[in-house]
Formats: C-alpha cells, sequence, structure tokens
C-alpha cells in the first residue's frame, strides 16, 4: 500500500498517544460492531480488522479482540505489536497455549490454527505486515522485544 494518505494516516497512528487512546476507543466500539455486523462494519474502517475469538491461556475463558490483520493466501497474518508497548499482548500468550481459534471478518466467521512464525518465515511475514501498516516499524524501536508474528491457517 503505497498510497501517501494512508502513509500519511499510519504515520500519525503510530503516534505513541495517538495509538494507546485509538487501542482503547476503538476496541470498545469495533468489538461490538463486528460482532454484530460479522465483521462488515468496523469503526477503522481504512485498516483490515477481524475479530480473534481465542481461549484465554489460564482461565479457559473465550476473549474476542478486534485486530488488524495482513492476508495471506487462505490465511492471516497477526501482529502482536501491543501499540508498541513494553508486553506481548495477552492474546499471544492465549495462542501459544491454544491455537486453535475462530475469526469473523469478511461478513463470516472461520476457523484457524495460529502458529507463532520465526526465522525467514517471520523476516518474511514482517515485510508483508510493514506493507500494510508502515507503523509497526515505529512500535518495534520503541521495544526491546521482539514483536511477534502469527500465521493463521484455515481448518
Amino acid at each position: 500500500m503505497k498510497n501517501p494518505i494512508w502513509q500519511a494516516f499510519s504515520r500519525l497512528v503510530a503516534i505513541e498517544p495517538v495509538t494507546v487512546f485509538l487501542m482503547h476507543f476503538a476496541t470498545r466500539i469495533d468489538r461490538p460492531l463486528i460482532k454484530a455486523t460479522k465483521g462488515r462494519l468496523r469503526l477503522s474502517f481504512v485498516i483490515p480488522v477481524l475479530l480473534l475469538h481465542c481461549r484465554g491461556a489460564k482461565s479457559g475463558i473465550e476473549r474476542e479482540v478486534p485486530l488488524l490483520y495482513v492476508s495471506a493466501g487462505e490465511g492471516v497474518l497477526l501482529v502482536g505489536s501491543n501499540g508498541g508497548q513494553a508486553r506481548d499482548p495477552a492474546w499471544c500468550h492465549n495462542l501459544r497455549a491454544q491455537p486453535s481459534v475462530r475469526c469473523t471478518f469478511g461478513g463470516r466467521e472461520r476457523r484457524f490454527a495460529a502458529r507463532e512464525l520465526s526465522g525467514s518465515e517471520r523476516t518474511l511475514a514482517w515485510e508483508d505486515a510493514v506493507e500494510v501498516y508502515p507503523g509497526y516499524v515505529r512500535y518495534q524501536a520503541r521495544v526491546e522485544r521482539k514483536i511477534p508474528l502469527f500465521r493463521l491457517d484455515p481448518i
């Protein structure tokens, strides 16, 4: 996505206070909106967002998290940037513990198996993710941890 408007938008959204505000604001609105419309409507209309349904690693309780995603053939990529915060988001721990998930997007719900990427596969996926949302580069620069990437393949 080399669209100059999108590039400017992603730079704005990647500024730390803006990121934190939007993460909290958009999440509160997108979760019920995506759920009610099966992903057809969302506040984050310019960004490809899905609703991840996963089980808590410790609690086993189902969690629903709206996340930016990157199309990857039949599967999708998810980036555990947590908006450039110091820790991995909770959903990363949940996927590591219980990789069988559901996602709602594109008007339907689908089942996936998640796996964390490493090595050259992660490097290529990172390039794809940055192409969709260049703000990930800023997030990585803000943290010492290596931002995790997950590939979800359809079951």
